[in-house]
């Protein structure tokens, strides 16, 4: 009988729970090298095909990397486990890479997502349930990792079973990562789970990968935070340590009344953003009360809603990029105005921001503020030294704040740029 208290690290006791939890589509195991986060999915991918008459899947990007990763781990979490007797699977290097539970039949299988086997997935006499996805981080973009999952989500399970999809991942360095700006975020979906752990939650390491993870830590302390502990170290840098993510209460909202407004136009590829906020301007702390953030956005619709909001007589400073649309919105009845921008506006706005004593963001209200302030980096150097500015992306809604507290930037009667 297997003891899974003996099996499974301690770290991961919680986790493990939480993985059979119907509310959770995806199970995200993240963290740094030596943590045991891709052995304990391989248990579960294992156990799992030997308590349900289920078929599992195991892809990476590319399908040559398959037999000496995630299958060798698979084979391993089976001997590791004890019950290799239950199992069989091809030692030849260029054997099919199935690995079966004798029992029931229930395969495990490989497959890369540079092919075209995934796409429609189907198996006939059982479905495919758990679908384990290693290294996350190797894909450029969340669409081509949702491609896969919406071509197995295709077929209807049978009353009883639910689809797991688990990944692995080392978080990349840069915050503007796709994958970090998901997982690394305070907006994380409800059907999600996200777990952390790092080589210390390991206690089966052997010797000389702790004297090297020591070694990492004191030459190089990013380098160690980044590769052995998982965190995403981006420029070196933290914009924004001011920030301060919290429930704002509806007693709060209500009595805030020092209001600023800003706009960051866009349409077709990047939102439109427009922000509004309330500054405490004696405790030098800004609050965020509402956003518009969306794609395809006519200046009419947004019209429409900040009218909703009883914001169309506030002022609203929007990017001066755009004279036609300011003018539109002044016609459609909104207090519109153009920025003025000049020589180093940008850099003194995102400092003005960062001198801030706090920065209260509530992610239910301004989700889109909350990912933007959460994940923005500095631009680097050829070498990978900071800048003394913000990465230009994914930043719309941080530019429609610099413009709605264009007026408090002001500095003895002169603009700070």
């Amino acid at each position: 009988m297997i003891r899974l208290s003996e099996k499974i690290l301690p770290h991961f006791h919680e986790p493990w729970k939480e993985y059979d939890n119907s509310k959770y589509l995806n199970i995200i195991e993240k963290g740094g090298r030596g943590s045991s986060k891709s052995t304990t999915i391989g248990d579960k991918i294992v156990l799992n095909r030997m308590r349900t008459d289920t078929h599992a899947l195991c892809v990476r990007k590319i399908a040559r990397t398959l037999r000496h990763s995630v299958r060798n781990q698979i084979i391993w979490c089976i001997k590791h486990l004890e019950v290799e007797s239950h199992w069989k699977w091809s030692d030849s290097p260029s054997g099919d890479m199935t690995i079966t539970y004798i029992p029931t039949g229930a395969k495990i299988f490989f497959e890369g997502a540079d092919g075209d086997k995934l796409k429609g997935w189907k198996t006939p006499d059982m479905p495919t349930t758990d679908i384990f996805f290693e290294e996350i981080a190797d894909y450029k973009t969340e669409q081509e990792l949702s491609t896969i999952k919406l071509s197995i989500l295709r077929e209807k399970l049978p009353e009883g079973y639910k689809y797991t999809f688990f990944h692995a991942y080392n978080p990349p360095k840069r915050k503007q990562s796709w994958v970090n700006k998901k997982y690394e975020s305070v907006t994380i979906p409800e059907n999600t789970y996200v777990h952390h752990s790092d080589y210390r939650d390991n206690p089966f390491l052997p010797e000389q990968f702790i004297i090297e993870a020591e070694h990492v830590r004191e030459t190089n302390d990013r380098q160690y935070k980044w590769e052995y502990l998982g965190n995403p170290i981006g420029s070196g840098v933290v914009p924004f340590d001011n920030l301060e993510f919290r429930e704002i209460t509806k007693d709060e909202f209500d009595s805030f009344d020092n209001i600023r407004q800003g706009n960051d136009w866009g349409y077709a590829v990047d939102p439109n953003a427009w922000v509004q906020w309330h500054y405490d301007k004696t405790r030098k702390k800004i609050y965020a009360m509402r956003e518009i953030y969306e794609v395809k956005l006519s200046n009419i619709k947004l019209a429409e809603r900040i009218e909703e909001y009883g914001a169309d007589q506030r002022e609203t400073v929007a990017d001066s990029a755009e004279p036609k649309s300011v003018d539109q919105l002044k016609s459609l009845g909104c207090k519109f105005k153009g920025a003025k921008k000049g020589p180093g506006s940008v850099e003194y706005g995102e400092k003005w921001l960062d001198e801030l004593e706090a920065i209260v963001i509530d992610p239910k209200r301004t989700p889109n503020l909350a990912n933007e302030f959460e994940s923005i980096d500095y631009e680097t150097d050829k070498d990978g030294n900071p800048k003394a500015r913000l990465e230009d992306k994914n930043n719309h809604g941080i530019d429609a704040t610099r413009y709605a507290f264009e007026k408090d930037m002001k500095t003895g009667g002169k603009w700070g740029w």
